[in-house]
């Protein structure tokens, strides 16, 4: 019998949820920007006003009983003081204007902060924002932002969020919410700015300076991955006039035989670059552990400006598709290098 309720109780309620937010991408649809209004508040009394209507109640029932008016009209100054403030409510929460940036990009196990920017014609009170679904609750984080007063202006908060795992993550929907005044009332919305984020995988160090010696897998090195060495030849890099001292060695002939001038020429060593980051190529049998070491790889070469590319084909019977990346340098480079291991399949 309590199993059957149970299952009954967890039904009833998937079905309300599932129709509740069948009803707010109607009423509430994803949007970058949102302004508050009579169509997307929601106001409903808190349990303090719950036990307020209750109270008012007994004392209208109690005038009602010995037909006294001045009871009777104590309990009809409260309940026209409980709509009053329901108003007041909802005139403090309408005219919030909000916007944010849908995506944000961050490591595995880092705090990613989604900002809101809070546009006020006038003053408003007790402004709350967190997100709509529990499961993105830490307890090791404020989950709550709070606004005692938003002034006239923009104010920004930073929603924070834990990730716990690579890949493409949607945060949901967005609560705020307001209890001024006097706690009678919440007036709340549910706001849905697409917020995604982007999570990399998180950066492996690779042990330094023992490539030659080890033969394991988890004992990997950078070195093996570049090629640092110069090759033995010099290149011609640029023509200088020539300066009393140098090396005539060095004088260029041609010019000088063609009455341009006395110019020296000016060499530069060429140096192998690593050209290509090989998923196949990473130790280990773990694609995520792979992924991180990659990760680490990309960080430390775009620390150096060192030009790579990206070969995330892996020659597996899981038959995951090629992604490469040209080689470059930058930090638009990065992040695409980034994504593409965040969103590996």
């Amino acid at each position: 019998m309590k199993i059957s309720t149970f299952f009954g109780i967890h039904w009833l309620r998937a079905l309300f949820e599932r129709n509740f937010n069948r009803w707010l991408a109607k009423r509430i649809p994803s949007q970058s920007e949102h302004s508050l209004n009579s169509n997307n508040i929601l106001i409903y009394p808190t349990r303090f006003g719950l036990g307020y209507v209750a109270i008012v109640t007994l004392i209208f029932l109690l005038g009602t009983n010995y037909q006294n008016n001045i009871i009777l009209l104590l309990s009809y100054l409260l309940a026209s003081f409980f709509i009053s403030v329901m108003l007041h409510s909802f005139y403090n929460f309408s005219t919030l204007r909000f916007n944010s940036v849908n995506k944000q990009h961050g490591y595995v196990g880092e705090v990613i902060s989604f900002p809101i920017n809070i546009t006020t014609k006038k003053q408003h009170y007790d402004i709350n924002v967190l997100f709509a679904d529990k499961q993105l609750i830490n307890k090791s984080l404020t989950n709550k932002v709070s606004l005692a007063i938003a002034k006239k202006g923009t104010h920004t908060v930073l929603l924070p969020f834990q990730a716990t795992k690579r890949g493409l993550q949607k945060i949901g929907r967005v609560i705020v919410y307001s209890e001024y005044s006097l706690g009678l009332f919440k007036s709340k919305t549910i706001l849905d700015f697409a917020h995604h984020a982007i999570v990399f995988p998180k950066p492996k160090s690779l042990v330094a300076g023992q490539y030659q010696l080890s033969g394991q897998a988890d004992e990997p090195v950078i070195e093996s991955y570049h090629e640092s060495t110069h090759s033995g030849s010099d290149d011609f890099s640029e023509l200088k006039s020539f300066v009393t001292g140098e090396s005539r060695a060095r004088t260029a002939w041609k010019q000088l035989a063609k009455g341009q001038g006395h110019f020296s020429k000016h060499y530069q060593g060429s140096q192998g670059q690593l050209q290509w980051l090989k998923l196949s190529d990473m130790p280990g049998n773990d694609i995520e552990t792979r992924l991180r070491y990659l990760s680490f790889l990309i960080n430390e070469l775009t620390a150096v400006n060192q030009v790579f590319g990206l070969d995330l084909h892996e020659n597996s019977i899981t038959g995951n598709s090629a992604k490469n990346i040209a080689p470059n340098t930058g930090f638009d480079h990065q992040q695409a290098c980034l994504i593409a291991l965040a969103l590996y399949p």
